[in-house]
């Protein structure tokens, strides 16, 4: 067999082409399988961004969602303690009202009045109180001796020792010697009188508005004269000092000195206020309520604008405190 060299070149040119070919079509499925990877890593790589991105985003939106939540429980919270508190001070109010209602109808006022605030209301109470408060502070009222029994009333009688009938210008309390007599109002001490005769160891209390009471037949005294007393305050003791058939103290008011009924003086209290008036007409009951009503009246506006006064000071030194420590 001859060796055909031409045969064998030509046999290397298909072969060659056979393998261009070949390696031609694995080279483009290789560029294809990478241009996929790189395509499918570069998709994977953004999907992995997006997700931790919307990762942060679910976290962000789950904290704010706490953080509402905190904000409604607070909300809420803070809703019902207002609600209570509004609902304790509508209690209060009612109440105040309720007070209001009973202090003025203690105090008989009208019904017939124009409608007035509770500040307003409370004022008028507050000086109407005040002034029923004054006068039983400042006029006598009540027994000076509070357990002794009356043994004799004001007006005509007999003496009993001298047998005379005369005017018996007092009240006679019957109780054992030492018994404690006290103030029935705020007074001075005006005499002091030690004697054996007559209305014996004598008191004499100057009070306001023109009063004046007088305790005789008494065995000590705890006050000297020019001294000033309070309503209650101890002034002394029964005795039988003086012109006496026994232990008792002799009880007298005088009003611009003239005396007057000490009756209605020593059963005047709160509950009873009006009867005085109707009971004593000696005294210019109208014009003496007015007087007492300014004095009051004018007290009760001082202490309100003081009150007023302390409170924006307290205000202004909250609001500055550098400004209030300073020296």
């Amino acid at each position: 067999m001859m060796f055909n060299i031409k045969s064998l070149t030509t046999k290397l040119r298909k072969g060659n082409k056979k393998a261009l070919l070949t390696n031609s079509f694995r080279y483009g499925a290789l560029f294809l399988l990478c241009g996929a990877l790189t395509y499918s890593t570069h998709a994977i790589f953004e999907l992995y961004v997006s997700a931790q991105s919307s990762h942060q985003q679910v976290s962000k939106l789950r904290n704010k969602a706490l953080e509402l939540s905190a904000s409604l429980s607070e909300e809420t919270a803070l809703n019902k303690t207002l609600n209570d508190s509004l609902e304790k001070k509508t209690q209060s109010l009612e109440k105040l009202n309720q007070r209001i209602d009973d202090m003025e109808n203690i105090l008989g006022l009208s019904d017939d009045n124009p409608p007035q605030t509770i500040k307003q209301r409370v004022d008028t109470a507050a000086i109407n109180s005040a002034v029923k408060a004054t006068l039983f502070q400042l006029i006598p009222n009540g027994k000076p001796t509070p357990d002794a029994p009356l043994t004799s009333g004001f007006g005509t009688r007999v003496h009993p020792i001298t047998k005379q009938r005369k005017n018996h210008d007092g009240l006679d309390f019957g109780a054992s010697k030492g018994t404690p007599i006290y103030a029935p109002a705020d007074a001075v001490i005006e005499k002091v009188k030690s004697s054996q005769h007559g209305y014996g160891n004598q008191l004499i209390l100057n009070h306001a508005m023109g009063f004046v009471s007088t305790y005789s037949h008494m065995s000590k005294f705890n006050v000297k004269a020019g001294q000033f007393v309070n309503k209650g305050e101890l002034i002394g003791w029964t005795g039988n000092s003086g012109l006496s058939t026994g232990p008792h103290l002799h009880y007298e008011i005088h009003f611009l000195g003239k005396p007057l009924n000490p009756r209605p003086f020593v059963d005047w209290d709160i509950k009873n206020f009006d009867t005085i008036f109707k009971k004593e007409p000696n005294v210019q009951w109208a014009s003496l309520l007015n007087t007492v009503g300014s004095m009051v009246e004018m007290q009760v506006q001082l202490a309100s604008q003081n009150h007023e006064a302390t409170f924006q000071t307290v205000n202004q030194a909250k609001s500055n405190p550098k400004k209030a420590n300073t020296p």
